[in-house]
């Protein structure tokens, strides 16, 4: 068979394989998540790995089944703690009358609609009150928060799917690697073979990182409500940490969300003596939360993680967000740590990979 035979027969099996990964982008979808989970699982397994009894080791079934217990059991403590939270909160946003919202804070937002036309950064022609409440209506967030946990109620057939998945990903250490050097060439094994060990190794670190990083934010926000006298801390503080998984943004959108959670639930109080305050204390408290992580958490988690400078990987995650929004961002450091450990295998000859993937 000749070289443009079997470019042509290359060619039409990638185009099928994606057609085929885009119709069954749920499966995909569960096969990505297991993969994650293994890879947190990785150290789990290492440890698991070195008791033997009477000079034998556990068989890896039984390493693999106690990896995805524990995991289980992780996952779903941390659900059952405070998916009753959001469910609450939900349930408060969503009976939330979006006329009275309107008119409890009409005073606030017609001074601050004066001031603004006062110092002419707003046009006399608009209207802050009807702009701000397009942006953001309470009754829909609501309504989102109930819409995705009742996803999440319906999909035992996702999480089943997903344990089984995990539990070969965990048990066959190997499955993967195989999986992919079946369509590997002989004389590209090696580099193959050094990438997969290097992106379960530098992946397996950052999405250990992420979980640290959000029981650390969660904590940290928490705590400090609590201390200030905030309601509904903890429930704040989770989403602070979960929202926090978006690089850089993250805890200003956690900071908006923790203020408007602070004054749907506190509609009685009067705006300025009462609500204004608070709103101050949760915006402080992210202030800080933001210092912290900016100068300490992600240097720690995205940066030596993943080997790369922090400048570096602010561009790359502002370059996803530009082109493919949130999403983007989330899926940014990973892909691009991907995208660096297949460079310095078949891309090191050029000056600028070498210097880009030198500490990998």
């Amino acid at each position: 068979m000749n070289q443009g035979v079997k470019n042509i027969i290359t060619l039409i099996t990638v185009v099928i394989g994606f057609l085929l990964a885009w119709k069954l982008k749920t499966i995909v979808g569960y096969v990505l998540i297991s993969l994650v989970l293994a890879l947190i699982g990785r150290p789990i397994i290492q440890i698991l790995k070195k008791p033997s009894f009477k000079g034998k080791k556990l068989p890896n079934g039984l390493i693999a089944a106690f990896t995805l217990l524990i995991l289980f059991i992780f996952f779903s403590g941390v659900f059952s703690l405070f998916i009753p939270l959001v469910m609450e909160e939900a349930r408060i946003i969503s009976s939330i009358n979006f006329e009275n919202v309107a008119e409890g804070l009409k005073e606030p937002i017609n001074d601050c609609q004066n001031w603004l036309q006062t110092n002419h950064l707003m046009s006399p022609e608009n209207n802050l009150e009807d702009e701000l409440f397009s942006i953001f209506s309470f009754t829909q967030v609501g309504t989102l928060f109930n819409s995705i946990f009742g996803i999440l109620g319906n999909s035992l057939i996702g999480l089943f799917s997903i344990m089984f998945i995990t539990f070969f990903f965990l048990k066959e250490k190997y499955l993967v690697n195989t999986v992919i050097t079946a369509f590997t060439p002989e004389d590209k094994q090696e580099n193959i073979n050094n990438i997969l060990k290097n992106t379960k190794e530098l992946l397996s670190r950052y999405f250990i990182g992420i979980i640290i990083q959000i029981a650390a934010i969660t904590l940290l926000v928490s705590t400090s409500l609590s201390f200030l006298g905030v309601q509904h801390a903890i429930l704040i503080g989770f989403l602070a940490g979960v929202i926090n998984v978006i690089p850089y943004i993250g805890p200003i959108i956690g900071g908006i969300i923790g203020v408007l959670i602070g004054i749907s639930t506190n509609l009685h109080l009067d705006f300025y003596n009462e609500i204004l305050p608070l709103s101050g204390k949760i915006f402080l408290v992210f202030a800080a939360m933001q210092l912290i992580d900016n100068f300490i958490f992600q240097p720690l988690i995205f940066s030596n993680s993943v080997k790369a400078h922090p400048l570096e990987i602010f561009l790359v995650v502002l370059s996803a967000g530009i082109i493919w929004g949130i999403s983007g961002m989330i899926v940014a450091i990973p892909f691009y740590t991907l995208l660096r450990i297949i460079a310095k295998e078949f891309l090191s000859e050029f000056k600028v990979i070498e210097q880009l993937t030198k500490n990998i």
